[in-house]
């Protein structure tokens, strides 16, 4: 365990790393292509280097501290009612307990699909987030599975590289479209005097790979957040099963799950996050099914099986 956690540390910082490096080489090409079509100067590429590097250094501070907090109102969840919501209360209060992290603090999203997520960037500042179709369809025993599964998430400091890479894949998007709004929406050029004799070449060269980052970049988005990895599904599964000593529960909390996990208010940027793909059919990106960030539920049930030596496991879906 403590070798995962020294993983996820190394990765949150090579991730950070090469973000500001692919924005300032983003940058720089903006700038060289404002600098060829318009005529500005030939330093408004170095320029824009530069305030393209500023942009990615403030952003990745801003999502070391401020990323979960974003997160949690990009799904519009509200901080738990201790009176209302005791159950969950207590259970959260004992699985970190029993887990030896501090207690997180809790959101729920008042929507009628099973999900749930946690966030933050260590264990001293992290939230678990469920939604109010997984409280209200789970009984103590999956419900526990559940939190135990996303404070295995804390423990082990996937919250910290899954947060900072919801900013990451934001700004990806950002970068793309700027770049796409330049090739269709750009106006006039040089005129052809005022050009090289290899400026059609070079105009051509531009577009092609415009072209390609616009196409791929959600593409490029999902593969950064498969940096991430399937297997932290695994372990946090594996790990939260030793949790709360039952690998039932989370098992049967899964298969239920799976016949409904969407949320309205995901996105694919966010959607990593989650303990089940929350995307609905109208949010999810071109080719999500090749490149999904979560593993097939049959074969985490399959994993849990094994650890629970098939006591417990449920083989139909019971909602209430």
């Amino acid at each position: 365990m403590y070798q995962q956690i020294a993983a996820n540390k190394a990765k949150s910082i090579i991730t950070i790393i090469l973000f500001i490096l692919f924005i300032g080489v983003v940058g720089f090409f903006i700038g060289f292509l404002f600098d060829y079509r318009y005529g500005i100067n030939s330093y408004f590429s170095i320029m824009l280097l530069i305030i393209a590097f500023i942009i990615a250094l403030i952003a990745s501070f801003a999502s070391y501290y401020y990323s979960d907090k974003i997160v949690i109102q990009l799904s519009k969840a509200h901080p738990v009612d201790k009176e209302t919501d005791v159950r969950v209360n207590y259970m959260v209060e004992g699985l970190s307990i029993a887990a030896g992290i501090p207690m997180p603090k809790i959101f729920i999203i008042e929507e009628n699909g099973m999900n749930a997520f946690a966030t933050g960037r260590n264990p001293q500042n992290a939230v678990i987030v469920l939604t109010r179709g997984i409280i209200e369809n789970l009984n103590d025993e999956e419900l526990k599975g559940v939190i135990s599964h996303e404070i295995s998430h804390i423990k082990n400091y996937d919250i910290l590289l899954g947060t900072v890479i919801v900013i990451f894949v934001g700004m990806l998007s950002i970068a793309t479209n700027i770049i796409l709004r330049i090739f269709f929406f750009g106006g006039g050029r040089r005129r052809s005097n005022d050009r090289s004799s290899g400026g059609g070449i070079l105009t051509l060269i531009l577009l092609v790979i415009g072209l390609v980052l616009i196409i791929l970049s959600p593409v490029i988005g999902t593969m950064i957040r498969l940096a991430i990895s399937r297997n932290r599904e695994f372990l946090a599964d594996s790990n939260g099963a030793l949790i709360s000593r039952y690998p039932a529960g989370l098992a049967n909390a899964l298969r239920k799950i799976s016949a409904d996990s969407r949320i309205e208010n995901a996105n694919s940027a966010t959607s990593h996050l989650f303990i089940a793909d929350p995307l609905t059919k109208k949010n999810k990106p071109l080719f999500s099914n090749l490149f999904s960030t979560h593993p097939p539920i049959e074969e985490r049930i399959r994993r849990l099986d094994e650890m629970s030596l098939g006591i417990g496991i449920k083989q139909e879906v019971e909602i209430k």
